[in-house]
């Protein structure tokens, strides 16, 4: 009964949050990416195609198909999305403490609910018309049931964490490998602690439901050859683009990435702080190719072929790009705006002279304090991870979904956004190091007391 007044406690305690963080975007038109997936949700209620505005595109189809229902039951209202969107916020909520309780304690689950409900980075993304909300949901829900299946062992929980990671890569394919990584983490788990056979059925049954979910699209999509959606060709492009730029002043763009532009133009004052983040080669390569009638899935092969080239050649430049690229990923995630949207990147903060009117001293002060929060933040989560990683067994899943996300996105393109659907895990395993830090501190007290 206690865990039930939690649950609901933390439920309301989620909606209030998600309406507040989101109060200014209600009402306000959509701009951007937004813009494309609502596109692409008109064409499949009104003319039943995969299209934007009539025109070929390759997206992932979970997101619009999970708009164009909306739009077919209350209308074309961007409100409603986001109400919507806030439950899901809530049920995201409910999940971590299940997982966190799972995992670790009643303390430990409670914290690192109430501390995900409060969090501004994920809760305001329930006012995006973009696919965080419902991709943070699924990520979340495949960790409870993928650890769940892990302790339990009962076939269920395998089919729920297979249906839910297909879900995931149909919402976001950047995860379409994950399964790989997950299936043979099954196999191993399952052969060292039963037999085989046990270990064979397992992961076989969490790809058979994984594939259920997939093969529609595949099927619908003829993509078998070219993953989900025939992208990446582009970021790859931007990549090998962008490593060719910092590689000159790479000291200083680790200096910004690392502490922030405002610092790194003070040793390089002609540094620019959006060489790492502008592509216009790429664009202008990418519009090139259009105009020449090639088709997303030609152009993709095309950009993908020209740069691993320019990678393979160049590999050392890549590997230190791509470094930036994971502390971009893992840096902090700042409000910004009138609407209080998260912003692109914290980097440039009070570079290229921004906000004279505020004193060195101040500037310094914040983008520090900041940088501090967010470093001891990610320091309780590595120690979290590293006093339970030697029970593989229940933990290593964890593990295998941030070693994915972080080395996915470093290898092709990184901003903080990108980062939160891992941070509820996150976020457990900060309390659980700090239970561990505190712990230690006491005992050591206690040592020198005695």
């Amino acid at each position: 009964m206690a865990g039930k007044k939690i649950i609901l406690f933390l439920f309301i305690i989620s909606i209030l949050s998600g309406f507040f963080w989101n109060q200014k975007i209600f009402g306000q038109p959509i701009t951007s990416d937004q813009l494309l997936y609502d596109g692409v949700a008109l064409d499949i209620l009104n003319n039943s195609r995969f299209t934007y505005e009539d025109k070929e595109t390759f997206i992932e189809p979970i997101y619009p198909l999970f708009l164009a229902q909306i739009y077919a039951i209350f209308g074309h209202n961007y409100n409603i999305v986001r109400v919507i969107q806030i439950i899901l916020f809530a049920i995201t909520v409910t999940f971590v403490y299940l997982l966190g309780k799972e995992l670790f304690n009643e303390k430990i689950a409670v914290a690192s609910s109430l501390a995900t409900a409060l969090f501004y980075g994920i809760a305001n993304q329930a006012g995006n018309i973009m696919t965080e909300s419902v991709f943070i949901l699924e990520i979340v829900l495949f960790s409870y049931f993928i650890c769940r299946a892990s302790l339990e062992r009962r076939t269920v929980w395998f089919i729920l964490a297979g249906l839910f990671l297909g879900l995931a890569v149909l919402t976001r394919g950047i995860v379409q490998f994950l399964p790989l990584l997950i299936g043979a983490n099954i196999f191993i788990v399952f052969w060292k602690r039963e037999s085989l056979k046990v270990a064979i059925l397992k992961s076989g049954i969490f790809f058979l439901f994984f594939f259920i979910i997939l093969m529609p699209w595949l099927v619908y999509n003829q993509q078998d050859t070219h993953g989900v959606v025939p992208r990446g060709g582009d970021l790859l492009s931007a990549r090998a683009e962008t490593m060719e730029k910092l590689y000159p002043d790479y000291p200083q763009h680790l200096i910004g990435h690392l502490f922030g532009y405002y610092f790194a133009q003070k040793i390089n004052p002609q540094l620019d702080d959006s060489a790492f983040r502008d592509t216009p080669q790429t664009d202008q390569r990418i519009k090139d190719l259009a105009n020449a009638g090639k088709s997303y899935s030609e152009i993709n092969l095309i950009l993908t072929e020209e740069a691993q080239k320019t990678i393979k050649h160049n590999f050392h430049k890549y590997i230190l790009t791509s470094t930036l690229d994971f502390i971009s990923f893992n840096s902090p995630i700042i409000l910004g705006g009138e609407f209080w949207r998260n912003e692109l990147i914290i980097h440039p903060m009070f570079a290229d002279g921004r906000h004279p009117e505020i004193s060195p001293a101040l500037k310094f002060f914040i983008i520090l304090s900041i940088r501090l929060v967010w470093f001891l933040f990610l320091f309780l989560v590595i120690y979290g991870l590293a006093k339970n990683i030697k029970n593989w067994q229940k933990f290593g899943w964890l593990f295998l979904v941030i070693f994915y996300f972080n080395f996915t996105y470093s290898a092709v393109h990184a901003i903080p956004r990108y980062a939160l659907p891992i941070y509820p895990i996150y976020i457990i395993l900060a309390f659980v190091g700090l239970n561990y830090f505190r712990a230690k501190i006491s005992y050591v007290k206690n040592k020198v007391n005695d």
